[in-house]
């Protein structure tokens, strides 16, 4: 645990070494807390430590909401990847309906943070489109399961968009944002200054301090946020087992002549989705399909050659207009953990680390709730709940 602002033991507050607000990138020696990663994530913890008075440093390996969260398609859903019936036989029903409120919760902070930084943010809803009768009959029963338990949802048995799809489940309050801008302007009200293209590589304990060496500069400080989702392997082995770097692709039309999607939809269990853009571009994106238990990946195939492989195969069947060698791409890594849920907690070898990762390609809807729950638990060492990361060990 670090104490808050006021506190009679401080995890520092070191005043004769304040990191100042300069717009140049510049080596910094001592600092309250490193956090490591500047996405949502690591924004929005920045923007709560401001407020307790902190000293904070950020670095990142690229550059501002370069990675996960500024490759998103910006939806900001209900839920997990699946379905809820799922999610009530793999965790229970009253974990479910704790799992789904959250990210109710986290999508309306959300909301709330980028109305008050004047970020755009729109409420289209959401839908979530079956490819085959099974998956209509999960979405019927969980539609079924949803309003049981409180929450809106609304199922359709055709296609609403009449483009090859089964079913539909309607989230009528989902969001979409521009969640590069809104991290942005995060870390801009913050006043501080990230440090860009400046990866970390390893996190040594030095004393009660942490050492933090990364590109071009070293820094010594009280704690540590590992802020980085899918990247967390890479700097320590903790998360060997516990978050699997996900492939994810997205292509981006031209502008379209029509408006073809009001809302944003995701299908197929998830692993595919499709968003129109306010210029008209039409964007859909896939991730990898991780592998049955037991079946091994074939050598020869290229884990970006299978996302596009299975990503080019949905365009042409439900966006037959969209020509897939005529798009624009971009590729990402997602983080996911072995139960589908994100990780807080400390790493239990240098507790002065802690860390908020594996978001499952729903980051957007987790990130202010995963911000918060890290943030209570550095000062306050309030249990991190249903994300606490014990429940792996």
């Amino acid at each position: 645990m670090i104490a808050s602002a006021g506190s009679t033991r401080p995890i520092g507050r070191r005043q004769e070494r304040t990191v100042r607000a300069e717009q140049e990138q510049k080596r910094i020696d001592a600092c309250d807390v490193v956090v490591v990663g500047a996405g949502l994530v690591g924004a929005a913890v920045v923007a709560r430590l401001a407020r307790e008075g902190f000293d904070t440093a950020v670095l990142e390996a690229l550059s501002v909401a370069g990675g996960a969260t500024g490759r998103s398609a910006g939806m900001v859903l209900t839920g997990l990847p699946g379905h809820y019936n799922w999610a009530v036989s793999a965790y229970g029903r009253e974990r479910a309906r704790e799992v789904w409120a959250l990210t109710v919760e986290g999508r309306e902070r959300l909301v709330e943070a980028a109305e008050r930084l004047e970020v755009p943010v729109e409420r289209t809803g959401s839908l979530v489109l079956a490819v085959e009768e099974i998956e209509a009959k999960a979405l019927r029963e969980s539609v079924e399961l949803l309003q049981e338990d409180g929450f809106d949802a609304w199922f359709g048995p055709n296609d609403p968009l009449k483009r090859g799809f089964c079913a539909a489940l309607r989230q009528p309050d989902d969001v979409t944002v521009d969640a590069g801008a809104l991290t942005r302007a995060l870390l801009d009200t913050s006043n501080i200054t990230v440090h860009e293209r400046t990866e970390v590589y390893a996190l040594e304990p030095e004393g009660d301090s942490v050492r933090v060496w990364a590109r071009g500069r070293t820094v010594l400080c009280d704690a540590v946020v590992l802020a980085v989702n899918g990247y967390a392997s890479l700097i320590d082995p903790y998360f060997a087992d516990k978050v699997a770097p996900t492939h994810s692709l997205v292509f981006i039309t031209d502008p379209l002549d029509e408006v073809v999607l009001e809302q944003p939809i995701s299908a197929d269990y998830g692993y595919e989705y499709c968003r129109q853009l306010p210029d008209r571009r039409l964007l859909l994106g896939g991730w990898r399909r991780p592998y049955a238990s037991g079946q091994k990946a074939d050598p020869a195939i290229e884990p970006g050659d299978a996302v596009h492989d299975g990503l080019a195969r949905f365009a042409s069947r439900h966006f037959p207009e969209v020509k897939t060698h005529n798009v624009s791409r971009r590729s990402g890594t997602m983080g996911f953990t072995p139960d589908g849920l994100p990780l807080v907690g400390q790493l239990p070898d240098l507790p002065q680390v802690y860390f908020a990762v594996g978001f499952g390609g729903r980051g957007l809807a987790w990130a202010f709730v995963a911000a918060e729950r890290l943030v209570e638990l550095m000062l306050h060492d309030a249990d991190p709940g249903i994300l606490s990361a014990s429940r792996l060990t």
